[in-house]
Formats: C-alpha cells, sequence, structure tokens
C-alpha cells in the first residue's frame, strides 16, 4: 500500500480549510442534496464530500457509507488532491497503491474510486468522490457531470460563508438551478401524495414531454403521472411504493406520452428523504430520455433477431470470472440459457460445451486474451438430451482499462456443413484405402491406370505401368511422347487409328506391342474413353493398360494349332464329303435302308464339320490380319433383301417368318459385300434357331449420324444374363439344353465382331429372359452426294 505524500503548501492548504469552519460540523441538507443527485445520477451506491485535514479525511456529507472519516494515510481522495484532475481508479485490486488497503481488501471493498478536487482560495482542500464495490470506469459524460456537482459544491461551500442567510439560499438556489439545467436529464423534488406534487422539475422536461416545467409545479396545470403512458403507469406506482416502503433506492424505465402523441422511453432513479421521525418528506429524482439508446437497442435486437446465430459480448476478468454482458436472443436455442442467465456469470454457457472440447476451448479464448489476437474456434455443445451440434465462434478482443478483456462476436450452428464435412473426409479416406488396394490390385495383375491430354501431351501414369513398361519411376517424367517411343513400328498406324475413333466414338480400345528400354517385346491391351470437345477442351482420356503378353503367346500358340489342324483336316475332309455325297446320291448303287440312314447321317457330321473348319480358318485370317476386304458403297435394302432370300428355306424348317421393315430409298453403306452377307447370315441363322415356332424375326436398318444401324430382333428366350459378358468370345456357348440342342461352333458371333470392326463399324446386343435378343451393328454410312 502506499499513502499519499504530503503537498508542498500543506501549511496553507490546512489554513484554507480551518478558515471554512466545516470540520465537525453537522449534516447540511444543501451538501446532502447534492450527494444524492449524485448518487442517483451516477448510479453509484457511496458519494462522499470528503474534507482532508492533517490527520483524516473527515466526510461532510456522505451517502452509502456508515463511517463519518477515515484516516489521511489510508485513503483515496489524499490522492486525489495532488491534482487538479479528476483522479479515477477502475480498480483498485489491481493498482499497487491500493491492492492491500483496508479499505479495497475489507470494508467497504472498494473497486472503483472517482475523486473531483475541492478547490476554496486556491487550495484543495479535500474532493466529490464516488464508490463501488465492483469495477467501472466512467463516460466522459459522466465525468462532466461529477466536475460539474464538484463545482456545485464549491459554490455551496463558498455561500455557507456569506453573512446573509436571504443571500446564501439564494444564491444557492441560483447555483442550482443552474446546475440542474446543465445536466443532461431531468431533476425533480415532489412530494409522497397521490398525485406526486412537483415542487421542483427543472427545464429539461420541455422537450421530453413538450409541456413547459410551470405546468407542473404544484401541478399547476397537469401532474407529471398526467404524462406518463397509462400502460406503464401501474407497473412505476408500485414499484416506487416498494423502494419506498423497504428505504431503497430506484431505477425504472418507462415510457413518457409526449404533447404530439409520439412516446419517449426515460429511465428515472429516484429516493425517498425522510424526517427523524422516519415519515417521508420528500421524492428526489433524476429522469435520463433514453429513447435513442432504446431504438438502437431495438434495431439491434430486429437484427440479431433474424440472424441463424448469436451476436454477442463475452467479458473475462484476471481473477478469472466471466460474464456474458450482452448475448441476443438466439443464446437460448443453442446453449439452452437465457442472455439473463449469463449476464453476470457465463458457467451457464461453458456447462452445455462438450467435456472432450472444453480443454481446447478454454486453451484458444485464452491465447485470444494474452495476445489480444481475433479468436476463432470449433467446437460442440450438447442439450439436455445428449445431443450434439457443433458451433464456430469469432470475436475481436478489446483489454478495457479494469485489466479485462472484452470481446465481440459471432457464434452460429455449423451442424450441418460439418457433418459434411467429416462425411467428406471419411470418404477420402475411404477412397485413400481403396486406392491402396487398388494399386496394389493392379500390381498384382499388371494392370495400370492413365491419364493423358491429347492437346498438350501431358501424361500421368499409376505405378503399375511403370513396372509394365519397364522405366524407373523415380528417373521418368510420363508424357504421350514417351509412350510413343515405345510403340512397336508396326502396331503405330492401329494405334493412330483408335485414338482417332476414339474423337468420334469416345473408345479408345486397341492391343499392340510395345519395346522396352531392355529390348524386351511385351503385348499390352489399352482402354480408355474421352468425351466430346465442347466439354473436354484440354482433349483429356483417361484409361488402363494391361500386359497380355502371357495370353496373347498362348492365344497364338492355340491359334497356331487350330490352323494347322485345320489345314491338315480340310483336304481329307474334303474328300470324305465327295465320297459321301455320290454314295449318297444313288449312283452306286441303292444301298440297305439301315446302311442308307448310317451315311446320311455321315454326310451331315461331315458338313457341320466343314462349317467348324471353314469358321476356323475365317477367324485365323482376321486374327493374323490376312483376311482380304473390298470396301464399296452397297444399297442397304438390296442387302437385307438378298440376306432374306438367302435364309428363308432355312427359317422354314423352324417355322420362323422373316420381315424386313422397308429403309429409306437410296440409304447407302461402305461395306465388303461377302462379309457383309456372312455377317448377316450368322446373326439371322442364330435368330432362327432360337425362336418360337410360328414367330417372327425382324431385320431393320436406319441412318442415324454418319452411320447406319442394322438390327436383327428375336422373340426368342434371350441370353442368360451370366452369359451376356463372354457372348463374343471365340468358342463361347451358353450351358443350356435348347443351345446344345441347337449346336454350333461358338466361333459365329466372335467372327462378326471382328467382320464388323475391320470394316469401321461396332457391335452390341440388347436382351431380357424371355422376352428375345436384339443384335444390332452400325457401319459408315455413304454420303447422299457421293
Amino acid at each position: 500500500m502506499q499513502a499519499p505524500i504530503t503537498p508542498a503548501n500543506e501549511v496553507q492548504r490546512l489554513q484554507a480549510l480551518q478558515a471554512l469552519k466545516l470540520l465537525d460540523t453537522a449534516a447540511e441538507p444543501r451538501f446532502d442534496r447534492l450527494t444524492r443527485l449524485v448518487q442517483q445520477c451516477l448510479d453509484c451506491p457511496i458519494v462522499l464530500i470528503s474534507l482532508i485535514d492533517e490527520q483524516r479525511q473527515w466526510f461532510k456529507s456522505r451517502q452509502g457509507l456508515e463511517a463519518c472519516e477515515t484516516p489521511r494515510d489510508i485513503s483515496f481522495c489524499g490522492h486525489a488532491i495532488l491534482t487538479d484532475q479528476l483522479f479515477e481508479i477502475s480498480d483498485a485490486r489491481l493498482d499497487p497503491r491500493f491492492a492491500d488497503n483496508p479499505l479495497v481488501t475489507a470494508a467497504p471493498f472498494i473497486r472503483f474510486y472517482a475523486g473531483a478536487p475541492l478547490t476554496i482560495n486556491q487550495q484543495r482542500i479535500g474532493t466529490l468522490c464516488v464508490i463501488d464495490p465492483e469495477p467501472r470506469q466512467l463516460t466522459l459524460q459522466q465525468r462532466q457531470v461529477l466536475r460539474d456537482f464538484a463545482d456545485a459544491v464549491e459554490q455551496e461551500i463558498i455561500d455557507r460563508l456569506q453573512e446573509q442567510a436571504e443571500q446564501e439560499l439564494k444564491a444557492s438556489r441560483d447555483q442550482y438551478q443552474a446546475l440542474v439545467n446543465n445536466i443532461p436529464g431531468i431533476t425533480y423534488r415532489c412530494k409522497a401524495d397521490a398525485n406526486w406534487t412537483m415542487l421542483y422539475i427543472s427545464g429539461s422536461i420541455d422537450p421530453l414531454s413538450g409541456y413547459p416545467a410551470s405546468d407542473f409545479i404544484q401541478n399547476k396545470l397537469r401532474s407529471y403521472a398526467s404524462v406518463i403512458y397509462p400502460p406503464d403507469r401501474e407497473r412505476l406506482e408500485q414499484a416506487v411504493a416498494q423502494a419506498i416502503a423497504q428505504r431503497h433506492s430506484w431505477t425504472l424505465q418507462y415510457r413518457v406520452q409526449h404533447r404530439d402523441g409520439s412516446l419517449r422511453w426515460v429511465e428515472e432513479r429516484g429516493q425517498a428523504e425522510y424526517d427523524d421521525a422516519g415519515q417521508v418528506r420528500y421524492l428526489d429524482g433524476f429522469i435520463l430520455d433514453i429513447n435513442a439508446e432504446k431504438q438502437l437497442k431495438q434495431q439491434l435486437l430486429n437484427l440479431t433477431s433474424h440472424l441463424p446465430g448469436v451476436v454477442y459480448q463475452y467479458q473475462q476478468w484476471p481473477d478469472g470470472r466471466a460474464a456474458f454482458p450482452y448475448a441476443s436472443a438466439a443464446l437460448k436455442r443453442i446453449y439452452g440459457v437465457t442472455p439473463e442467465q449469463v449476464k453476470a456469470d457465463a458457467t451457464p454457457v461453458f456447462a452445455a460445451i462438450h467435456e472432450e472440447d472444453l480443454a481446447g476451448l478454454a486453451s484458444s479464448i485464452e491465447h485470444s486474451r494474452q495476445q489480444l489476437l481475433e479468436w476463432r474456434h470449433e467446437y460442440r455443445v450438447k442439450d439436455l438430451n445428449g445431443k450434439v451440434a457443433w458451433m464456430a465462434g469469432n470475436a475481436t478482443p478489446e483489454a478495457m482499462p479494469d485489466g479485462s478483456v472484452l470481446w465481440h462476436g459471432y457464434i452460429q450452428d455449423i451442424t450441418a456443413s460439418k457433418q459434411s464435412f467429416l462425411a467428406l473426409q471419411q470418404a477420402n479416406q475411404q477412397l485413400q484405402l481403396a486406392r491402396e488396394r487398388l494399386d496394389t490390385a493392379s500390381e498384382l495383375a499388371l494392370i495400370g491406370f492413365w491419364q493423358a491430354s491429347l492437346k498438350t501431351g501431358e501424361l500421368w501414369w499409376s505405378p503399375a505401368i511403370f513396372q509394365i513398361f519397364g522405366f524407373d519411376e523415380a528417373n521418368t517424367t510420363p508424357s504421350v511422347a514417351l509412350f510413343k517411343s515405345t510403340l512397336h513400328p508396326d502396331d503405330r498406324q492401329k494405334v493412330a487409328l483408335s485414338e482417332q475413333q476414339a474423337l468420334i466414338s469416345g473408345i479408345h480400345d486397341v492391343s499392340h506391342r510395345i519395346i522396352r528400354p531392355d529390348g524386351s517385346i511385351r503385348w499390352v491391351h489399352e482402354r480408355a474413353r474421352i468425351v466430346t470437345d465442347a466439354d473436354n477442351p484440354e482433349r483429356i482420356m483417361v484409361g488402363s493398360v494391361q500386359d497380355i503378353t502371357e495370353r496373347v503367346q498362348l492365344q497364338q500358340l492355340k491359334d497356331e494349332f487350330i490352323a494347322t489342324v485345320s489345314h491338315e483336316l480340310r483336304t481329307p475332309l474334303t474328300v470324305i464329303k465327295g465320297a459321301l455325297s455320290l454314295v449318297n446320291s444313288g449312283q452306286l448303287g441303292v444301298l440297305p435302308a439301315a446302311s442308307q440312314k448310317l451315311l446320311v447321317a455321315a454326310q451331315q457330321n461331315s458338313e457341320r464339320l466343314a462349317h467348324l473348319i471353314n469358321d476356323l480358318l475365317d477367324m485365323e485370317k482376321l486374327v493374323a490380319g490376312k483376311m482380304p476386304f473390298l470396301r464399296q458403297p452397297l444399297q442397304v435394302q438390296a442387302q437385307l433383301a438378298q440376306a432374306v432370300h438367302e435364309l428363308e428355306p432355312f427359317a422354314a424348317q423352324y417355322q420362323v417368318q422373316l420381315e424386313v421393315t422397308p429403309v429409306e430409298s437410296g440409304l447407302q453403306l461402305w461395306a465388303d459385300s461377302l462379309r457383309l452377307q456372312q455377317t448377316l447370315a450368322n446373326l439371322l441363322s442364330n435368330a432362327i434357331k432360337f425362336s418360337k415356332p410360328n414367330s417372327r424375326v425382324q431385320l431393320r436398318a436406319q441412318l442415324l449420324a454418319d452411320h447406319i444401324r442394322i438390327e436383327v430382333e428375336d422373340n426368342g428366350l434371350g441370353i442368360p444374363e451370366a452369359f451376356q459378358a463372354r457372348i463374343f468370345e471365340r468358342f463361347a456357348q451358353a450351358d443350356t439344353e435348347q443351345r446344345r440342342q441347337k449346336g454350333g461352333t461358338g466361333l459365329g458371333l466372335a467372327i462378326c465382331k471382328a467382320l464388323i470392326e475391320q470394316m469401321g463399324g461396332e457391335i452390341g446386343f440388347q436382351s431380357a429372359a424371355g422376352q428375345g435378343t436384339l443384335f444390332y451393328f452400325t457401319l459408315p454410312a455413304v454420303n447422299a452426294d457421293k
């Protein structure tokens, strides 16, 4: 604790004080009236007129304090008289001069102190001071009000010295009138009767009510109660009556009805004055116009009511206390407590925070407090039912004079977006796991994935592709140029054609050879998709590549074996067929019936075997690229008619009718006539074999953009779903009783696919169990002007 120092002019100061003859005199209304007004105007519980003599501070007037004096060495006023300026302490606990002062650590537990020096004859004899057990700080307006009241006290001291009491009273009244007229509010004194008869009311009542003060004095023309808004009057009367009965002051807000009919919000602070018998003599008070403040507050409430989150002020003091001085109504929705419940204590809000997030939240607030940096944090809250919601808060800190920090901020519910983020995060983790699994699987199966820009040449490879192509991943940068450098010279044209076709069809599907850095040759199968230029200006292609070297080698061995066997069987089979045909013709004589039956069966099986061998040889030529094609413009209608004509006898055997849908006149396509007929014959014969008796097989064609689509549709049993993925594979046949009865080589559809693709088209099908099958293929159309 630091005792106040003795001023250099102490002798002169004490002489001036003694000359006033104020020390140890009885209380006087003139001073008590002023201290009561200060008490009401500044809303402070303790107001003193303190005179500093040699050893003590003695109180000429006191409000809210029983003691009449205290030692000078522990006084705050002893410090205040050392300067002409107002002396203010926001929180005495934080000031080393007063932290251990007994007036701070014990009753009256001073926290806030503000003292205005009283100067008489150029000597500071004491102070007019206000004291509060709670930390606070005066506004500029309040500081001026305190100084004005101190001036009034000085004038009262001077007037007291005047010889004539009447002149003293008049001067005092004039000074009082001047004072109250300059205070930003209305001061009054009234009787405690039913009508609150006004003995005095300051002129500031005029702009507030629209009526002059003279109208209200002695209720000359109207009572003050008459301008109080009727719905507020009963509440006001009851509150004042209760305060009088309990000998308390009152602070009330209500509305006054102006002469023009408008309503104005006011705040009244009042207190009763009692005589020696304890009876109420007068009611003294102060009325402040708070209409502008109310309007601003209502605007704020209107604005915040439309916000999904909470607008708030959060304050934290050095001793750990915390509160929400202001919070919008949305606080109830988020934390389950009202703004009023946390205005003095923030504990209920923190009780709603998820226990796992409390430590992190507290740490973020402390960091913001220490660094005075913007606070941002995300955390969870729980309601009484245990439901969890995510919150995001941000606030700007402001250091206060009393050592506390006040944050101005906003808190909003982000549960929906947070859940989406967490779901996305989980999905990304699952995606990463799936990617790792895919990388592992692709390495084991030697399947890699890539993305390329046909415009810029940029290329991305998955790790498996480096292994397939024999490149060192650490020292190799993928590019389209690097990929093309690996192509086998004999396959470059085939790959280029597939890429060009992909620009039209969107599909890149090709098998070719590559030459690895060590000189070894590998077969790979590429499959990719590309979207149209309109949606893909960079011409991005995404696909996969698989090492199929072992598969190709096995297929080559199989093809070579089949080709060899087919060639070796073809010559003796031709001889056998010829012999059986000659015998069965009867030219060599009539055979017994039993022998004839066996020879006919032998001839049919030799025909079937010859058909198989021809299919095998055709497939060999297609695989080896040795099948000759003579592509030329063909009339679509004529080609369809020819195919139906040649298959009608076969259809009659199965009691199936062939129908051709008329085709647009002059429609032409580019194809090899022989291979086109071979394809149509294969598709039509399959449709006939698997159709029901007395049913129809339909053949139709239509122009689609720059190609012709030809369809063969039956209403048979359809293709089993489990077999559909293998329908175009060589030697593939569905394992059904009907298909075993119908026979076949299992090469027909594979040959059709190879023929159509060699002629620049595509083939496919649609089938549903029990509803028949539709096979279709496309071939380039001939422009009308060709």
